[in-house]
Order: structure tokens, then C-alpha cells, then sequence
């Protein structure tokens, strides 16, 4: 199921760089934390894969994650920069993403190192 249109919409669709804004009435935030919400992990990597599948024209999932590193919190309301780089192996697409803050790419979020197909 696809988050984009609930979780997270789509403000600026750069081809490899997107900015997106994240839903703060979304129901994750109600339980994960109440009191102190944070977007899951696996909802942000979630994100960062329909936006590459977006990007090449194709639906994809995780075939292998090399490294995650979750930097900093992200938070209902956020509106964060997604730049990915993309190449497409025989199949297996192999992609490096990084997810900032919208406005401070210093603020760093998340790195992604992984292969989809």
C-alpha cells in the first residue's frame, strides 16, 4: 500500500531530488509516540522506496540494505528534501538516498544505502 497521499505528500518532484511534507494527522502518530510522535524508520525507508519507484516508472522492493543510519527524528509536519542517487543493474536498481530538512541539507535525517528490483 502506498503512503504517498496519506503519510507524505509530494510539494516538488525534482526527477533525483524530491521535497515532500509529511501528514501531521496521520494515525501512526497517535501510537508511535503518544505525547512525543516520530515518523517509524520503516515508514521513512517505505517512503524513500515508492519515491524511487517513482522515479525509474516501476513499483520495487527491498532486494538488500547495505546500511540505514537514522541521524536525527522526523516529525509529523516535517518537510524534508529526498535526493537519490539511482542506477538501474540488469534489473536491480542500486540506490544511495539521503533525507534533510527541506531548507538545511546539513540537517540530516536518514541515509539509505540499498538494491531494490
Amino acid at each position: 500500500m502506498t503512503q504517498n497521499g496519506t503519510l507524505y505528500e509530494i510539494v516538488h518532484d525534482g526527477g533525483n531530488e524530491v521535497v515532500v511534507r509529511l501528514n501531521a494527522n496521520h494515525p501512526v502518530y497517535q501510537g508511535h509516540f503518544p505525547g512525543n510522535p516520530i515518523t517509524p524508520g520503516v515508514l521513512a525507508m517505505q517512503m524513500i522506496r515508492e519515491c524511487t519507484g517513482r522515479n525509474i516508472g516501476r513499483n520495487l522492493r527491498f532486494r538488500s540494505i547495505k546500511s540505514c543510519r537514522l541521524a536525527a527524528m522526523v516529525r509529523p509536519g516535517d518537510t524534508l528534501r529526498l535526493k537519490m542517487d539511482i542506477s538501474d543493474d540488469n534489473g536491480t536498481v542500486k540506490m544511495k538516498a539521503t533525507l534533510t530538512g527541506a531548507e538545511n541539507e546539513e540537517d540530516l535525517r536518514l541515509q539509505l544505502d540499498a538494491e531494490l528490483q
